[in-house]
């Protein structure tokens, strides 16, 4: 009889276990975290345009001296080692001065060119030559670097191991974890963020976001 009521009793146990296994198994919570990644390195290459405008009575006098002050502007480049392959220049325009500004008289010739360099630092003084050499408008640089791709994946794989971290000071002790689910997002929905910070060393930025849905148990 003991013994019946025994095996009974270690059934009965044995059905409890399972059940709770069961649900614990088949019921893991979810939960979303987010985390953020960041890599800064120094720029590699920098691009800006250079806008060289002017006004003159006639059309002849208008090109004759676009020409000259273009010839001056790209004469600073070269003596600042930039190569003439990495200066592009757009087709020169010729309006009549009063389709710019109302009531002037002559005519506007102007054209843009667009630098490259991979001398970063040399930039900020590159744009006050360019202005000396006759510029009418310099743009803000716009700095790059290579292998933009691999920097995104860095700061991607940062921001995972933050997500993971946060993971678990949300849920403290769950050693069993799984990722379901990936979104990248950052403020202005927007999954990577680049930004090229002006400062000295011309540093680039890639930040990246992500949401990361996980079943814990």
């Amino acid at each position: 009889m003991e013994t019946n009521n025994k095996k009974t009793w270690l059934i009965g146990l044995a059905v409890i276990v399972s059940v709770v296994f069961g649900m614990w198994v088949f019921s893991p919570a979810e939960v979303v975290v987010t985390g953020t990644g960041m890599v800064s390195v120094p720029a590699t290459r920098a691009t800006f345009n250079v806008t060289v405008n002017v006004i003159a009575d006639s059309a002849d006098v208008a090109l004759t001296d676009l020409r000259k002050k273009i010839e001056g502007v790209r004469k600073q480049l070269t003596e600042m080692n930039i190569r003439s392959e990495d200066i592009a220049e757009t087709q020169i325009t010729l309006t009549p001065a009063a389709a710019v500004v109302a009531g002037a008289k002559g005519y506007q010739a102007m054209t843009t060119l667009s630098v490259k360099t991979t001398n970063v630092a040399q930039v900020p003084e590159m744009i006050v030559n360019m202005y000396v050499s006759g510029a009418t408008i310099v743009s803000q640089p716009v700095v790059s670097v290579e292998d933009q791709d691999k920097l995104e994946q860095e700061a991607l794989n940062d921001a995972l191991k933050d997500a993971k971290n946060n993971l678990g000071m949300t849920v403290g002790f769950r050693p069993i974890r799984k990722i379901v689910g990936i979104e990248q997002a950052s403020s202005g929905n927007t999954a990577t963020s680049i930004k090229a910070v002006a400062d000295n060393k011309g540093s680039f930025e890639v930040t990246k976001a992500v949401q990361v849905l996980y079943r814990v148990w």
